[in-house]
Order: structure tokens, then C-alpha cells, then sequence
């Protein structure tokens, strides 16, 4: 195989998809995914959730005149019951394999609820490339990725599209001209090749912090999930300022929330990826 046959094998092998394309950026991936929704499904309703996800997610959708429904999550991670009152009506649902970078979502069960109600799940699987269970093409119809900066995939530039459905594609191969992608691809299989052991590197060290702020009663929000990330609650200026020292200490950086991109609540996320 060639040096850019070999890559898209790696992909096809992460995403279990039978069909991957390198586009020239997450953000370009995304733009591709809705472009496929407006072409193969004529509801009216993209739906996205209500914090965890990326910024994308509720943008892009408006160029191609979809409207955008948020679905309710606990801290991110998607509301079940929500999405099945609302999946009848979305063309598709946006979700990140990671809420926030920092909690697994449920992907069986929403993917059994989108292909009930006919409602394509698209999988943001940025921070799961490489994982066993998440990046799953056996439930999500379409997968995109970023190999950006302060990524598993740290390549610094560029995305992908997978998914099974060939047909997906073809309908929409005269945007893929403008999201041309052309690396080292050499250098972009490596990446590849390490990605499953930076996410084991990164949810070890996610957890030993984990340990570490139990022992001082901190609120870790979904303790129990796997994450790259990690987010601690505080209800008090002196907890917050006990976080910040631990991050500071640690040389871990940090996002102080409110954030949509992570969790609408006081807290502080933990930014483990960018290690």
C-alpha cells in the first residue's frame, strides 16, 4: 500500500467504517457530516447537546437552514429519555465521544434510539481515536475527527470523515475539492500508530487525579466515567482556589467554567489532552 492508503486503513480500522476521507480540519469535517444531513435527510431539526459538545455543532448547521435543538445532558452526557422525545424529529445528532473531553457517552443506547426514529448520529470521536469501545462505526453512521493541536492525534492540522454508507459520500463529492488535504503522510500514520497509547497515557493520569482530589472531598463530576479530561465542582472560592493549586503544583492547565465546551456549572476542568 501507499503511505495515504495505509493512513486511510488505520482510519477505517479505528472507526470500523468502510469508508474514510483526510479532510483539512475538524471544523471542515463537521461542515462535511451536515452537508451529507441536508443531502439524505429532510427533517428540520439538527440536534446538538446542551453543553459538552463543540462550537460547530450549533453554527454550522445554520448555513445549511437547519435549525438547531439542544437535547438536555447531565454535565454533558446525553439524557436518553430527552433524546428519544426529540430524535423523531432531527435529521441528526451531533454528539462528542467524550462530553467535554471527560465523560464516556452512552453510545449503544443513543445510537439505538437515533436509528429507531431515523435520526443519523454523527460521532465527534476528536478524543477516542484509537479507543475499543468509543470511535464505533458498529453504532455511529457518521464519525469525524480532528488532528489538531492538543489532540490525541497531535498532528497539528487536519480531520476525517468516516462512515459505512458509500452512498454518504458520492452524494456530496463535489465539496471534498475545497477540503483537500495533503500532509506528510508518513509522518500522519505515526501519529496514528501512537494514538491509543496517548489515550491509555492520558484517562491513567485522568485517573490518579481523580484519586488525588477525592481524598480532599472535592466534587468530581461523573467520578465513575472514563475521560481525558478531568472536572471538579467547587460551591466556595476557597475550593476553587484549592483546584487551581493542585493544577498549579501539578503543571496541569486548567479551563475555569461556566463553559459550554465542558460543563455550564462552576467548576474547573482539568486539561489533561493538552499534556
Amino acid at each position: 500500500m501507499t503511505e495515504v492508503e495505509k493512513v486511510i486503513s488505520k482510519l477505517k480500522e479505528y472507526t470500523r467504517h468502510d469508508n474514510a476521507r483526510l479532510v483539512n480540519c475538524g471544523n471542515a469535517a463537521i461542515f462535511a457530516a451536515i452537508y451529507i444531513l441536508k443531502k439524505v435527510n429532510s427533517k428540520p431539526f439538527i440536534l446538538v447537546p446542551d453543553q459538552g459538545g463543540w462550537i460547530s455543532f450549533k453554527t454550522y448547521p445554520k448555513i445549511f437552514g437547519f435549525e438547531v435543538k439542544g437535547i438536555k445532558t447531565d454535565k454533558g452526557v446525553i439524557d436518553l429519555k430527552d433524546l428519544e422525545e426529540n430524535a423523531k424529529k432531527g435529521a441528526g445528532l451531533f454528539i462528542t465521544s467524550f462530553a467535554g473531553y471527560y465523560a464516556e457517552q452512552p453510545l449503544k443506547q443513543i445510537s439505538e434510539i437515533c436509528r429507531k426514529h431515523g435520526c443519523i448520529l454523527i460521532e465527534d470521536a476528536t478524543g477516542a481515536i484509537g479507543d475499543s469501545s468509543l470511535c464505533n462505526g458498529n453504532y455511529s453512521d457518521i464519525i469525524v475527527g480532528s488532528f489538531g493541536k492538543w489532540k490525541p492525534v497531535n498532528f497539528y492540522e487536519g480531520g476525517f470523515i468516516s462512515c459505512n454508507d458509500s452512498d454518504y459520500l458520492e452524494k456530496t463529492k463535489e465539496m471534498y475539492s475545497i477540503l483537500r488535504f495533503k500532509p506528510d503522510h508518513e509522518k500522519l500514520l505515526q501519529k496514528l500508530d501512537k494514538a491509543k497509547e496517548r489515550l491509555n497515557r492520558f484517562m491513567e493520569i485522568s485517573e490518579k487525579i481523580k484519586s488525588d482530589l477525592e481524598k480532599e472531598n472535592l466534587n468530581i463530576f461523573h467520578r465513575d466515567k472514563r475521560g481525558l479530561n478531568v472536572i471538579v465542582g467547587f460551591k466556595s472560592d476557597e475550593e476553587k482556589e484549592k483546584i487551581i493549586e493542585y493544577c498549579k503544583k501539578n503543571k496541569y492547565e486548567f479551563l475555569v467554567c461556566p463553559k459550554e465546551i465542558r460543563v455550564n456549572e462552576d467548576a474547573i476542568s482539568i486539561e489533561v489532552k493538552r499534556l
